[in-house]
């Protein structure tokens, strides 16, 4: 597998743009999708939420704990 910018467990947050109606706060990335072709993409989990969000690499990032 190809080096991602994030990994599995890391947290990050939503950079904001124009109407996105994800909640703000803290995600946790649960893994990388595999890499075919556009962006890296990424499975996100807030804690708030009962289900994962699929964002693009340039739409995350690092959460300084």
């Amino acid at each position: 597998m190809a080096h991602t910018k994030f990994g599995a467990g890391q947290r990050v947050s939503i950079v904001r743009s124009g109407a996105f109606s994800a909640p703000s706060g803290t995600y946790r990335v649960v893994h990388a999708l595999p890499h075919e072709k556009g962006a890296q993409q990424y499975r996100v989990r807030n804690d708030a939420e009962a289900f994962d969000r699929i964002m693009d690499e340039s739409r995350l990032e690092t959460v300084q704990l």
